[in-house]
């Protein structure tokens, strides 16, 4: 154990028991797996407990269900079948008082009937005509229970399968439609009290309506038109008048309003267009009342979801967008409070499904996303400018350049200024290179000559020319950091292309020493810098994807998927390094105190495996065996910081495959709790965690290669007490849940030591003096004399 912590210890004996702090949430969508290329999604209660499960038809095989908690998160998926699911819809099918399921596969429509608890049986299909593309339930011949309908699209009818009244239903009776029929909704549309159908077709004239005769018959199509390629057909009173009206939305991504005419005929269409393309084959729009004003408002997934709220007459004002490529959406009040939240399929995060919580006022809890360069693969945050708040600095592969983007002082961003860099700029890291007081700029430019460049500040957050300096082949990432003692920062590669690691040792002025390699194991990917054998000399860490091998089988391994330690001897050269064992392709990795044993542990992103390794430390550098857990699609960037106010290192990574980032909560011994997704842009490939509004937590900071822009996930922790002196764990009192982290940040300088936080006697430095004052504080009730 590090002597500083002999003072901690004996601190933290006096207190045994500690409140826990706030689980951290940030102001982000909430992503969640589902199956292999979800079709829609739907929201009902299926285990009678009072909120809203979710139920997601995935075409490549299964129906997904996940359970709500009851605060609008929701458990893992639990899979049902394996057929090619395209649509659902939830229902009491046989009337025993529970939800059941209707979904389409292949040519037939399949009931799972509910067990009672949320759980299903096994499917009983009925044949359909050709290519079914939706089904909707409704009571059809006015007998109480649930028929079914749905919408053929390669043989233009309407299969209508009645209900036996037990869930059990007779074969179907079809009814021609338009050409291309894909979406099927049934309502009372002439108010005669019986259901009747309004159908979206791909082609001809976009929408038919087929009336009721009263006993689940129904007459010839009329044709109305929308613009061409109707795929979603909804119904609801939109204008206020007591009938329902009609709302399509077309291949192109507009919107048709039909208004009714009190009678089931309807006037002419009003188109509103929405915010373009989504890559779905069936996308949705769906109609709730979003902002809790009495009338109905419109939601349409896409490039970004629009939202369109109506002005009470059944017009539409202009749509707001929320940066969401979506496939598919519902609106449901998933958390309890009252308020319609939306379900969202992303449209380019393969199996994920997205949370976006409602304020109430029909806005919605999401990201800020901000331009960067083209491609950007790696992100940092420094005070660039040197006036009391973080910016961000992003280097940008595709073109070559370093963005700066300014804080506004409030965690909101200025646009993007560009800086030339090296070609292919994989890397970036800020540390006061040259000593003057600014942040500096160290860019890792991934090419066959490699090369490091260097951007000095000019002191205003403006950059000189970029200085090159040579080092191994297509190094990946870049870490700076004093290696040699002499309280000047140097530089560190890993060169893929050669199985090096260059070290750049630093003049004391900036400039750099030509490099120095040492071995690292095959594709070394990341590297960062970290004193793990307690003798205060910063050691180097490697991840190494390893070479891909197949077995006679045809599964690939990689038996060499490592991570090399190497010791600083001390003047900032290496020892030989030391490969422990990781799963595939780890991406990168970092060292955390992670169960506050005063030493550091090793954090592995495993972007082939899909998990996170964690290797405890033996205290001398070594490493145990790696306990894993299981992670997004493609994890790669790690970050660690005390997120929850009860002094221990929390977990952050992306998932640059499924588009999310992912916390882990510590549970205080350095083992972790289920992880939490929140989506960002598309790709994300790096990731830095800054207190960007400075209310005393860190801001989640993502850089995405595939949408050319960084995400940036404001922490909602403090929002009820901001920057309350003494509140470390930010629950607006003062408790001895504050004392731990008060102490890591006074003794360790670890956790959240903003001072505003810590200094709580207002004397310009957290010391210990402060410590004193928070346990009087705590103990015996004495005010401090910080406000």
């Amino acid at each position: 154990m590090r002597p500083q912590n002999l003072v901690l210890t004996a601190l933290l004996a006096l207190f045994p028991t500690f409140a826990p702090g706030l689980q951290p949430i940030f102001e982000a969508e909430r992503g969640f797996t589902v199956g292999d290329y979800p079709m829609a999604i739907s929201a009902a209660d299926l285990d009678n407990d009072g909120d809203q499960d979710l139920i997601v038809p995935n075409y490549w095989g299964a129906i997904s269900i996940l359970k709500n908690n009851g605060d609008g998160t929701f458990s893992e998926k639990i899979n049902y079948e394996n057929n090619s699911f395209i649509s659902v819809f939830i229902a009491d099918l046989d009337t025993d008082g529970d939800n059941d399921i209707a979904a389409i596969h292949d040519w037939s429509v399949a009931v799972l009937k509910n067990n009672g608890d949320g759980t299903f049986s096994s499917k009983v299909s009925y044949p359909t005509a050709a290519n079914p593309r939706s089904v909707f339930g409704a009571d059809l011949d006015a007998d109480g229970d649930i028929d079914l309908a749905v919408a053929n699209s390669s043989s233009d009818n309407v299969s209508i399968f009645k209900n036996n009244g037990n869930g059990i239903f007779s074969p179907k009776v079809n009814y021609w439609v338009g050409a291309a029929p894909y979406s099927v909704f049934a309502s009372d549309l002439d108010n005669d009290g019986d259901n009747d159908l309004a159908v979206a077709t791909f082609s001809d004239a976009g929408m038919s309506v087929l009336m009721n005769n009263g006993n689940g018959t129904f007459g010839t199509e009329v044709e109305y038109i929308t613009v061409p390629g109707a795929i979603s057909v909804s119904a609801a009173d939109l204008d206020g008048d007591g009938d329902r009206d009609l709302a399509t939305l077309s291949y192109l991504r507009q919107i048709s309003i039909f208004k009714n005419n009190g009678d089931g005929t309807f006037a002419a269409k009003t188109d509103y267009p929405t915010a373009g393309f989504s890559s779905a084959p069936l996308p949705n729009l769906f109609i709730s009342d979003l902002d809790g004003d009495g009338d109905r408002d419109i939601a349409v997934p896409g490039d970004s979801i629009s939202l369109f709220k109506n002005n009470g007459d059944g017009t539409f004002s202009a749509p707001s967008y929320y940066l969401v490529n979506s496939r598919y959406l519902n609106a449901s009040d998933l958390d309890g409070d009252g308020k319609q939240d939306l379900a969202v399929i992303h449209s380019t995060q393969q199996g994920t499904a997205l949370i976006l919580k409602n304020k109430g006022d029909g806005s919605f809890i999401t990201r800020l996303d901000y331009s960067t360069g083209l491609a950007p693969s790696s992100v940092t945050a420094a005070d660039i400018d040197l006036d009391g708040d973080l910016d961000i600095a992003v280097a940008n592969f595709g073109s070559s350049s370093v963005s700066i983007l300014k804080n506004n002082g409030d965690g909101t961003l200025a646009q993007k200024v560009d800086y030339a860099s090296g070609a292919n700029s994989f890397g970036i890291f800020a540390s006061d290179l040259d000593r003057d007081g600014d942040f500096d700029l160290a860019v890792a430019n991934n090419t066959s000559s490699g090369t490091a460049s260097i951007l000095k500040n000019n002191g205003d957050g403006t950059f000189s020319p970029k200085v090159e300096y040579g080092v191994g082949k297509t190094p990946r990432s870049i870490f700076a950091s004093d290696l040699d003692g002499d309280n000047y920062p140097d530089l560190v590669l890993p060169n893929d292309g050669d199985n090096t690691v260059s070290v750049l040792r630093n003049n004391g002025d900036g400039s750099f020493l030509p490099k120095t390699d040492y071995a690292t194991g095959p594709t070394p990917r990341y590297v960062s810098a970290s004193d793990v054998n307690g003798d205060t000399k910063q050691d180097l860490l490697v991840t190494n994807w390893g070479t891909r091998r197949w077995d006679p089988f045809g599964e690939y391994f990689t038996p060499d998927s490592t991570v090399s330690v190497l010791i600083n001897i001390g003047d900032g050269t290496f020892s030989a390094k030391i490969d422990y064992e990781t799963e595939d392709f780890p991406a990168s990795v970092l060292a955390s105190d992670l169960e506050l044993d005063g030493d550091l542990d090793l954090v592995v992103t495993n972007s082939g495996d899909n998990s996170v390794s964690i290797l405890k430390n033996n205290g001398d550098g070594t490493f145990t065996s790696k306990v894993n857990y299981q992670a997004g699609w493609n994890p790669y960037s790690v970050f660690s910081t005390e997120l929850n106010g009860d002094g221990y290192q929390d977990l952050i990574f992306t998932n640059s495959g499924s588009g999310t980032v992912s916390i882990l909560i510590n549970n205080g011994d350095g083992s972790f709790g289920e992880r939490v997704d929140y989506g960002t842009g598309n790709n994300p490939v790096s990731m830095f965690v800054a207190d960007l509004d400075g209310d005393g937590d860190g801001e989640l900071i993502t850089a995405n290669s595939n949408s050319n822009t960084i995400s940036i996930l404001t922490n909602l922790s403090n929002s009820s007490c901001q920057n309350i002196p003494g509140d470390l764990d930010h629950d607006c009192i003062l408790t001895i849940g504050d004392i731990v982290p008060h102490l890591n940040c006074i003794f360790l300088n670890f956790g959240d030591c903003h001072l505003t936080l810590t200094d709580v006697n207002c004397s310009g430095a957290a010391t210990p003096a402060d410590v004193v004052l928070l346990l009087l504080a705590v103990f015996a009730s004495q005010p401090l004399p910080c406000p």
